[in-house]
């Protein structure tokens, strides 16, 4: 006897056959019959499998985009003040509206990244020729310097204009990149001394300013017509703008009917900050919260705006530094402040959330009351023609270069 093969309803079937021909014969018969009913009953046969291919030719659906972290326009602003005698009225002016100018440059769309520097210049046999503060972010310590300079020295006319520009042009750590827009303001009511024999130069600087990307646009305080020429000149090689103002600067402060709560405000928000790192840092911090609480009112609104519009604090804010990824387990016990040295881990955790969750809670009612607050100071604006409006004008302007919109 023998075996024959035949599949029956997906199943393999071995029939029994014997050898004579009429058995092969018969066998034969019943394999044909059963391939024609699999066949004719469509619905009992199995699903078929597609043939295995390479992973190479199975058609793949397109990758979902990944989303990619939004550059922020980053806008670097250096001031270069003249703070010699002649200068007192701009130097009150600018400390009034340095918070003003911030939180405008801070309302552009898409927020920039906005860094300001500070260059203070005189002229040589003066306290100092120039001193200067690195571009930050941290709009507190801008203030403090700020806070610090008096008008004084100077009187034979013209001033070490070329040794701020120099620190201006050189002396600053500017970023890269063509997202990023580089100014300088240089305010003064003198000219530059181009008969000093160091090697500087009012209009050399100014190429070499536009070589590095530099604009520099100037600020004439006063009437002076050689300022004028000389401030024009730079200007136009620098590719910035040229402006005047009022010797004083121009500024006005106008009250709003919401400047006393952003006060009670930018104190709140300032009550969240956490100083760390060494003693001297978290005697900086600790500085600039006594400096928000002593505001006037007009200054801490427009603090309070600019704070809650960047999102962040003083640079040696603990606070600040944990909602932005530092691990609060990596900081070392003796960097902390007494009130969360001794805490357990669990507690210093607890205890920075809470700061935050308070922190946010004050950004977003003073986010609510800076746009009324905004709105006010647009529909009651005074003559535009001041020091912290020009600067605005000409700042909103560039940053358009770098689609920033107002």
């Amino acid at each position: 006897m023998w075996f024959f093969e035949t599949v029956f309803r997906g199943r393999t079937l071995w029939l029994p056959v014997n050898r004579t021909r009429l058995e092969i014969l018969a066998a034969t018969a019943i394999a044909v019959s059963a391939l024609a009913l699999a066949i004719a009953d469509p619905f009992s046969r199995p699903a078929e499998t597609p043939p295995r291919v390479g992973v190479s030719e199975v058609p793949q659906p397109p990758p979902s985009p990944v989303a990619q972290p939004q550059v922020r326009p980053r806008v670097e602003v250096v001031f270069a003040l003249d703070t010699t005698g002649s200068m007192g009225g701009l130097i009150d002016g600018a400390k009034q509206k340095i918070w003003s100018i911030a939180n405008e440059l801070a309302s552009g769309q898409p927020r920039p990244d906005l860094h300001v520097g500070l260059v203070a210049y005189r002229d040589l046999g003066d306290e100092y020729v120039v001193r200067s503060t690195a571009l930050s972010t941290d709009l507190d310590e801008v203030y403090a310097e700020l806070m610090q300079l008096t008008a004084d020295g100077g009187g034979d006319g013209p001033e070490h204009v070329n040794a701020a520009l120099a620190q201006a042009i050189r002396g600053t750590t500017w970023s890269q990149g063509d997202e990023v827009l580089k100014i300088v303001f240089l305010v003064g009511d003198a000219p530059p001394h181009d008969d000093y024999d160091d090697g500087l130069n009012s209009l050399a600087l100014a190429e070499e300013a536009k070589g590095r990307g530099i604009l520099i646009n100037t600020v004439r305080c006063g009437l002076d017509e050689a300022t004028e020429a000389a401030w024009r000149q730079i200007a136009r090689i620098a590719g910035g703008d040229f402006v005047s103002v009022a010797q004083d600067g121009g500024v006005q402060a106008i009250a709003t009917p919401y400047d006393a709560e952003l006060q009670a405000l930018n104190a709140a928000i300032a009550d969240t900050v956490v100083g760390y790192g060494s003693a001297q840092a978290q005697e900086r911090s600790r500085m600039k919260v006594r400096q928000r609480h002593a505001m006037k009112s007009a200054e801490a609104a427009a603090a309070a705006s600019f704070s809650a519009k960047a999102g962040r604090l003083n640079r040696e804010d603990l606070v600040t530094a944990v909602e932005e990824g530092l691990a609060l387990d990596s900081v070392a016990p003796e960097a902390l402040p007494e009130e969360l040295r001794g805490l357990p881990p669990e507690a210093r955790r607890a205890a920075v959330e809470e700061k935050l969750a308070k922190r946010k809670a004050t950004q977003k009612r003073i986010l609510e009351i800076a746009e009324k607050r905004d709105q006010y100071l647009e529909r009651n604006a005074a003559a535009k023609d001041g020091f912290d409006e020009r600067v605005l004008d000409i700042v909103r302007k560039q940053t358009a270069e770098i689609g920033v919109a107002y």
